[in-house]
């Protein structure tokens, strides 16, 4: 049978940690709400539970009914997204947009005039080749806004063949380096070694990649720390908060690089307040 007061010290233990963790206030770089009211009440409830301060949110990519949604579908979720940031104010718009979608270019434009504060989660409708995307760069240089794309590495036969890598994400940084790139999870599965090598050869300043994702795999956040840019490295969630919380706290790394990928970073990125 286990210790009673061992158990007492591991709950007062976490309650510490997340205290401390609170007294952060985090920047959470990539979350998403839902057309579902009930799911959006759970979700500031674990917002508020982990103490984040602003939470970067783009409607569900599920939520708009297939992959490529139609332009009314994604005009629908965004302005529920709208709708959200005016009631709640931790919380801050990111525009959806499906690059296949011409119209989706003014309405991107629209909202961030209103006040949104980046542009996507550009999801795999399709891959973001230059001609697709240049409209949202432009976009994004104008405004100063980051675009946070959907990449992930699979190992295995790719049943995904429209999914961004991180190899697409690197030709964009490229060709305009005054655009904010965000490689969306390092840690949503795939081969997140293979992303971070990736990155490391790339080599460009406008590249930024968001710790979060469900893979549990020790010592992702001290080789990104080691290879990477330690300045591009962003708190990000993708709504899987105590396993992406648990990552950084997890690593190895000094705590005022934990302070910088959970805040710092972050709002040099995202200039709206």
């Amino acid at each position: 049978m286990r210790d009673s007061s061992a158990g007492t010290s591991d709950i007062i233990s976490n309650i510490s940690d997340l205290y401390k963790i609170k007294k952060i206030r985090m920047i959470d770089v990539h979350v998403h709400g839902f057309l579902n009211d009930h799911m959006n009440n759970m979700l500031l409830k674990y917002i508020k539970i982990f103490g984040i301060e602003k939470a970067f949110i783009s409607i569900h990519p599920f939520d708009l009914g297939k992959i490529d949604p139609s332009h009314e579908d994604v005009l629908k979720g965004n302005i529920k997204i709208k709708d959200l940031i005016n009631k709640e104010k931790s919380f801050r718009g990111m525009a959806y947009v499906n690059l296949l979608n011409s119209e989706d270019v003014d309405m991107a434009e629209r909202f961030l005039r209103e006040g949104f504060c980046g542009i996507g989660e550009i999801y795999r409708s399709v891959k973001p080749r230059p001609g697709l995307i240049k409209p949202h760069i432009d976009l994004a240089i104008e405004y100063d806004v980051p675009i946070l794309i959907h990449v992930a590495h699979r190992l295995y036969p790719r049943s995904r063949p429209r999914e961004a890598s991180v190899y697409d994400l690197c030709r964009i940084a490229f060709k305009w380096p005054k655009v904010k790139i965000i490689v969306s999870h390092i840690a949503g599965g795939g081969d997140w070694e293979n992303s971070i090598e990736i990155l490391k050869r790339c080599d460009v300043s406008n590249v930024y990649i968001d710790t979060g994702g469900s893979v549990g795999d020790s010592g992702m956040i001290e080789r990104l720390v080691r290879e990477f840019r330690r300045e591009n490295i962003l708190f990000g969630s993708d709504n899987i908060f105590s396993t992406s919380i648990a990552r950084i706290e997890d690593a190895n790394v000094d705590e005022d690089i934990k302070i910088m990928i959970y805040k710092e970073n972050p709002l040099k990125v995202f200039k709206c307040d």
